[in-house]
């Protein structure tokens, strides 16, 4: 017995020793874990980051490379790698603290969360995707089995997996996320407003990017209501939801309801960040767009100059994002009739692409058809006919894919090469443009049917009615199967048609035409339209021509009060409908009517047109005629 006595002593105070020993590493251990906090506290990353390497070191050394001490240190040092931004350095010490605590606490365990919430948000950064999506549904799945599936704290999870799936151009299944986000907060009373609010509006926009407007439209009404309820009027977080709803409302065409959000949109983040901060792009860019839709130029050009200087203010003054603007700017003032300023921002859209992209990119050879386009209007027709022959040549390079656009540049081409009087070879190519169109769209494409009346106007200008009406008729015909019957569009061709009718034989269908056309411009556009005045112009010179006179005398004098209002009384249109009524007094015997319109027609002519235009010197003509029947008169 006494013999083990000294056996005992040994034992205890090697426990007593192992204990000493323990505390003393689990001091220094603390110590290092102290260390760690004040320079944390201090913000600095560097000596934190040390300090926290060391704590796992020693942790390893103590207990392997696989204990859970280690995970806990591991995701401390990932931390401090994503306050240092590096997301590369972080993702795989955090892949192997999932890997510590699933061996150590299994699979479900609800500590695993935080660590797959950071894998989510680092491999969503990098751009994987598929990556986050996986750590997204990890997570929802442990919070289904430990908290329940409608738990409020996996609405965020849901919301943020809606994000990630959208981004990857996942949109039903963005779509499904969102309505459970959407479902979990509306379960739950304790839910603040402004996540209900935040999923109302995730939800609602991406069914609008969907175009299911009819379904988006009451959940982004009830977002923007929502966050009504929280913030103030002049809280930047309503920009969101007034620009959703807006957009919605501009896709269902009402232009009137739309802007005004936008408007307010605009004013609140003016209001927040100042005149010219950047942020403000994002609402002044489609504003722009609608206002350009709906064809106010007037309206749109400001809103592009100053979404111009802010994205030039805020990065560089080459970049696509620029280079978009100004496209959408010169599109804006080449509509408005400001062919020059237009030509200049089409150029340095050009050079910016030509910078950036591949030369042969359909890009560039968009940008060259539009600025040959644009030039042709000039009327500097070589430098135009340039530009376009290289858009159809880059256009030509890219085979099939591009036969519409290279339709459109034959079209351009033929019509520019008309314009200049080389019909012969203008011809060919609207034959192959209409050949292009057909095989690309179908024959019963509008497209077509423009194709159709420009060979008709060649046909015309060669002197060949006969050629153009059949031309025609297949443009009215492609024009009544894809349009409204009161569309203007078929109105124009209509008289088109009425118009060369008569110079090609003795068809008279040209005032069934001419009537049928007047109406639809009437109910298109009233009673005061330019295209109204036209077409009751042109029905009266076709009653005049055919003899009926009564009948068109009141249609000339309503065409001359439509063209006086609309053109001015001292205006070659004017002039024109002037000497045409003179013409129709002298044929019902009215000479002193007669002479006297006519020597003010020719007055306005003489000024308006110049005294050697053709216009003018018929006037010139009739009225001499006209002053001595007047005079043969008087003597007799």
């Amino acid at each position: 017995m006494e013999s083990l006595f000294p056996l005992v002593i040994l034992a205890f105070w090697a426990v007593v020793f192992a204990v000493r020993k323990i505390a003393k590493e689990q001091g220094a251990t603390r110590d290092l874990s102290r260390q760690a906090d004040a320079y944390s506290a201090q913000g600095n990353l560097s000596l934190e980051e040390h300090t926290v390497q060391a704590l796992v070191k020693k942790v390893e050394r103590e207990g392997g490379p696989n204990g859970i001490e280690v995970g806990i240190y591991l995701r401390r040092l990932a931390r401090v790698k994503m306050k240092q931004r590096d997301q590369a350095a972080a993702i795989p010490i955090l892949q192997r603290v999932l890997s510590i605590q699933e061996s150590h606490l299994g699979p479900n365990s609800t500590d695993l969360l935080q660590t797959l919430d950071w894998l989510a948000q680092l491999l969503r950064a990098k751009g994987d995707s598929d990556g986050s999506v996986a750590m997204l549904r990890r997570m929802l799945a442990i919070q289904s089995v430990t908290f329940g599936k409608n738990d409020l704290r996996s609405a965020a999870v849901h919301n943020t997996l809606g994000l990630v799936l959208h981004r990857k151009g996942a949109a039903e299944e963005a779509i499904q996320a969102f309505r459970r986000a959407l479902e979990v907060r509306e379960k739950n009373p304790d839910c603040p407003e402004n996540d209900l609010a935040v999923s109302l509006n995730n939800l609602g926009n991406v069914l609008l990017q969907q175009n299911q407007v009819e379904e988006a439209e009451p959940i982004l009404r009830q977002a923007l209501s929502v966050y009504c309820n929280f913030v103030l009027p002049d809280c930047p977080d309503l920009v969101s939801p007034l620009t959703g709803l807006a957009e919605l409302l501009w896709k269902k065409g009402d232009y009137a309801a739309a802007e005004p959000l936008f408007r307010q949109a605009i004013e609140i983040q003016e209001k927040a960040f100042g005149a010219e901060d950047p942020r403000l792009i994002s609402t002044l860019v489609p504003l722009s767009r609608m206002l350009t839709q709906k064809q106010d130029y007037a309206g749109a050009e400001p809103l592009l100059r100053r979404t111009l200087a802010l994205q030039e203010k805020s990065g560089p003054s080459d970049s696509l994002t620029v280079a978009e603007t100004l496209e959408a700017l010169a599109a804006a003032l080449r509509a408005k009739g400001e062919l020059a300023e237009s030509v200049v921002m089409q150029r340095r859209v050009l050079a910016i692409k030509e910078k950036l992209m591949p030369p042969q990119s359909p890009a560039i050879s968009t940008t060259i058809g539009t600025l040959g386009r644009t030039l042709w209007q000039q009327h500097q027709y070589a430098e135009a006919e340039t530009y376009m022959r290289r858009a159809l040549e880059i256009g030509e390079a890219a085979g099939e894919p591009a036969n519409v656009f290279v339709s459109n540049q034959l079209l351009n081409l033929g019509q520019l090469l008309q314009e200049k009087g080389d019909f012969a070879s203008a011809e060919p190519h609207v034959w192959r443009s209409l050949a292009l169109r057909e095989k690309a769209l179908g024959a019963d494409h509008l497209a077509c049917a423009q194709a159709l009346e420009t060979l008709a106007a060649l046909r015309m200008a060669q002197a060949d009615p006969k050629g153009a009406v059949p031309l025609l008729r297949q443009a009215l015909s492609v024009k009544e199967k894809g349009l409204k019957p009161t569309d203007p569009q078929i109105a124009a061709t209509l008289v088109n048609l009425a118009v060369t009718l008569p110079q090609a034989g003795p068809l008279d269908e040209s005032e069934a035409l001419l009537r049928r056309a007047l109406l639809i411009y009437e109910n298109a556009f009233g009673s005061e339209h330019r295209a109204t005045a036209s077409t009751v112009f042109q029905l009266a010179a076709f009653l005049h021509r055919r003899g009926k006179f009564a009948d068109a005398e009141p249609l000339y004098r309503r065409a001359l009060a439509l063209t006086e209002k609309l053109y001015g009384p001292e205006h070659a249109e004017t002039a024109g409908v002037m000497g045409m009524l003179a013409k129709l007094l002298h044929a019902t015997g009215d000479v002193t009517g007669a002479r006297l319109l006519m020597g003010h027609a020719y007055k306005v002519a003489s000024k308006t047109l110049g005294e050697r235009h053709s216009t003018t010197v018929d006037m010139k003509n009739t009225l001499n005629g006209l002053m001595m029947k007047s005079v043969s008169l008087q003597v007799n």
